[in-house]
Parts: C-alpha cells; structure tokens; sequence
C-alpha cells in the first residue's frame, strides 16, 4: 500500500472497459511512462494524475484518491490480480494524464456508448 497525494494523486474509473475506452479516446501510448493500473478483481482502471489535481476529474463513476488515500501497487514486474501495470511510470520522469481531459473523455464515451 502506497499513500496517495504526495508524489500524485490517482483516479480510480470503474468499470475497468469505460477507463480503457476512455485512454483509447486520448490516444495516450502504453509505452510513454503514463502510469496506469488495473484492478481485475473490481473491474477498475486506477490512472496516476500530478498531486493535487484529481478532484479536476468530475466524471460519473470516479473516485479520487488524494492526501489520507492508499493505493494497493503492483509488486515484481506483474503485480497480481488486484494491482497490475497496464502502463508503467517512466523511471525517471513519470508523466501523468491531465484530469480534466480524462473527465471529457470518460463523458465522451459515455455519450457515445464507446465502452
């Protein structure tokens, strides 16, 4: 468990399929350094944002995770069915997705049903 809101903040997008169609809208690369996990065992998508900004995601179906939260994190290169990389931080420079256009994308494809 990792205390959430000193290095970033987190978003957790449930269900798992709406997250992931969401990122597909953005067009973010797995390959880039975005952080991003899974959890399979409550079909969630968790995205790490810069710390202070998740409250910026407005979307239904999000909960932010900030100063006082805590975030099971992958452990070994594959993590496990709770806690698995999707996307891992760039080991020097992490990037992180901007709130606010995760929030549009998340409304984007519920309009749309793209999930």
């Amino acid at each position: 468990m990792v205390d959430c809101g000193l290095e970033w903040d987190a978003i957790v997008i449930t269900p798992l399929k709406r997250g992931l169609a969401a990122l597909t809208h953005l067009a973010l690369p797995i390959d880039r350094g975005y952080p991003v996990l899974a959890d399979y065992v409550r079909q969630e998508l968790i995205v790490h944002v810069r710390a202070g900004t998740a409250r910026r995601c407005t979307a239904q179906g999000t909960r932010s995770l900030t100063t006082g939260s805590w975030l099971l994190m992958p452990t070994g290169q594959r993590g496990s069915l709770s806690a698995t990389w999707l996307s891992t931080p760039h080991p020097t420079r992490p990037r992180f997705v901007d709130p606010g256009e995760l929030s549009d994308a998340l409304r984007h494809v519920d309009q749309t049903g793209a999930a």
